[in-house]
């Protein structure tokens, strides 16, 4: 990364916070301290500009006066000046602290607050997580009863964790770890350093036993092995529970509040604009859909289901051996513009995390005759919101498509109907059921016709 991409990184994050710092001011109805942080934020976004025209001319830095022959204003010259000497700027902690110290005086609610808490009758100092109040459950939970004895109910709990299956819910929970517990802890855990909210690996501070010469001696991945097991042995020594879990369950853990939360289409279709737009600027041919509830016109959606393809990419045996990972490209692409904020996991053909789609959304201040609307849309747009991107062969993106549209009672019926006629419908593509053979298919429209299926609108299919 370029010493001006690692620019633009800092100052999203600069604009991210500063951002949050007005909707909480605008929530306390503290409008004096808004109007210099909009002016903040304003140039911050002209950095940003500026320093774009130099990527789209490879300007390369190799020594501070580089730096200076830019002809930069002097504040931004500075923090060139800091960012290529170090590697970070200082003003980025105190900012986060700001917001840190902001949030807890103004006595933020937090989303949990909207997740039914009870003291249980026959424990001490512990709560009861009323799960049953969750918006968004998890689909394998969906048709489930929460057992009523505790350690039923708790294995039970700690399944709404990602990464937490029943095997390891048993052993957890049988080692005593509870979701409230996990919960309280984090809290508790990142509140004593900001740091520790801090999952991915590229944004984590190197640690301190390295100079920054000797740290960037070293490759990408022995500086994340090393950042791995930083976090891992701090995690021992400082925690109860929280060592215990895998680390994509841990940043469940620092986004189970926003994820316990539906998101509005709306939100959801400001989502896919930035996608396609991101989209565009990568590859002019990458293809993107919005799938899932959204596509079959609900009002909210459990996440932001993406479907990548590109038409240079027709089979599976293209996909695997393409030296250009395009779906590693993107991930790493809507990073950049702090779109995608945390990982969960990541493979070869699916990416599954956390995007923020809250600074992309024009908050329109002309308009101002709901202001309890105009808030509660503002703390809808302030939430961490789950998002899943998977790339597939281009002769099997019409299948995708209709498969990850679901719904789930639709696409049943449909595959039995397919099988009538002799073919096996899948996510993976349309095959004769005889021969195995794969008929490509681009789009919806080509199998329907071919298994001889009345087309149905994707909001007819929310069945």
């Amino acid at each position: 990364m370029t010493i001006f991409e690692n620019f633009i990184l800092i100052i999203n994050e600069f604009i991210n916070i500063r951002t949050k710092q007005i909707q909480i001011y605008k929530e306390s109805n503290n409008i004096k301290e808004i109007t210099p942080l909009q002016f903040k934020i304003k140039n911050y976004r002209k950095w940003i500009e500026t320093i774009n025209q130099y990527i789209a001319k490879n300007t390369n830095i190799k020594n501070e006066s580089d730096i200076t022959n830019l002809n930069l204003t002097d504040k931004l010259t500075s923090y060139l000046f800091e960012l290529f000497e170090t590697g970070k700027i200082k003003e980025l902690d105190k900012i986060k602290k700001e917001l840190y110290d902001l949030s807890n005086k103004q006595e933020t609610p937090e989303i949990i607050s909207h997740i039914n808490m009870q003291n249980t009758s026959n424990t001490t100092n512990t709560t009861h997580l009323d799960t049953s109040k969750i918006e968004s459950q998890p689909k394998i939970l969906n048709d489930e009863v929460r057992p009523s004895d505790p350690r039923g109910g708790a294995i039970f709990d700690l399944r709404y964790v990602h990464g937490i299956g029943p095997k390891n819910a048993i052993k957890l929970a049988d080692d005593g770890v509870t979701l409230e517990g996990l919960l309280s802890e984090w809290k508790k855990w990142v509140s004593t350093d900001s740091n520790n909210s801090i999952l991915t690996l590229y944004k984590m501070p190197k640690p301190k036993q390295y100079t920054k010469t000797q740290w960037d001696l070293l490759n990408k991945s022995k500086q994340y092995s090393i950042l791995e097991t930083t976090l891992r042995n701090k995690l021992m020594s400082e925690t109860k529970m929280l060592h215990k879990i895998h680390k994509s369950s841990l940043v469940g853990i620092k986004h189970f509040n926003d994820m316990s939360l539906k998101i509005p289409r709306e939100e959801i279709k400001t989502a896919e604009n930035i996608l396609k737009k991101i989209a565009l600027h990568m590859n002019k041919d990458l293809l993107v859909m919005i799938c899932g509830s959204y596509r079959r016109g609900r009002d909210k959606s459990g996440d932001v289901d993406c479907l990548i393809a590109h038409p240079l990419i027709k089979t599976k045996l293209d996909l695997e051996n393409n030296p250009v990972n395009l779906l590693s490209n993107f991930v790493e692409l809507l990073m950049n513009y702090n779109f995608i904020i945390d990982q969960l996991d990541m493979g070869n053909k699916k990416f599954m995390g956390f995007c923020n789609i809250m600074q992309f959304i024009k908050t329109n201040n002309t308009n101002k005759t709901n202001n309890t609307n105009n808030t509660n849309q503002s703390k809808q747009s302030n939430i961490a919101r789950r998002i899943d991107i998977r790339i597939v062969p281009y002769e099997s993106y019409g299948s995708a498509i209709l498969y990850f549209t679901g719904s789930k009672t639709f696409n049943t019926n449909m595959r039995s109907h397919a099988l009538k006629k002799g073919y096996s419908l899948s996510e993976f593509g349309l095959t004769k059921v005889n021969d195995g053979e794969l008929i490509p298919c681009s789009t919806e429209e080509e199998i329907f016709k071919i298994i001889n299926y009345p087309y149905k609108k994707p909001e007819e299919r929310d069945i």
